[in-house]
């Protein structure tokens, strides 16, 4: 069986949403690879949405060094360039290798984790290169699936 690291984005839905796809996909384990776990979205802050996803029996833990920091995310804002932004964000996703290993540790134990940040289109955020480098760690067939909403 191949073992498969899901992806999602919570723009554009509730929590309630974003809850039936964990269930759907039966995620056990939210990663949020946000820097900045906030958000003006009710429910999508960190403590809110640990406290939610903990009483839905699904565990929540925040890789912050994973996401984009400030200035990386201002010169995207500022140039709209995301070659050079995921260029930048894969050199320093590849500086968080305890990070990465503590995610493919979690799958290798058996548990369905979803790299968790805002944007709705996979393709325009940084979680795919995050999912990239935990593919690496496990060259195993590892399968990134993005959950669309």
């Amino acid at each position: 069986m191949k073992t498969v690291l899901y992806t999602i984005g919570y723009e554009g839905i509730n929590q309630k949403e974003f809850f039936k796809y964990l269930k759907h996909n039966d995620i056990s384990v939210v990663a949020d690879v946000r820097h900045l776990p906030l958000s003006r979205k009710k429910g999508f802050s960190k403590t809110s949405l640990s406290e939610f996803l903990s009483s839905k029996d699904i565990d929540y833990i925040n890789y912050r060094e994973l996401g984009a920091d400030k200035k990386l995310r201002d010169k995207l804002k500022e140039d709209g360039n995301y070659e050079t932004f995921f260029k930048a964000m894969a050199k320093s996703v590849l500086n968080h290798k305890k990070q990465l290993t503590e995610i493919n540790q979690m799958l290798c134990d058996g548990k369905n984790v979803a790299l968790m940040c805002f944007e709705k289109n996979f393709k325009l955020c940084h979680r795919m290169v995050v999912a990239k480098g935990v593919k690496k760690i496990n060259d195993n067939g590892l399968k990134i699936k993005h959950l669309t909403t």
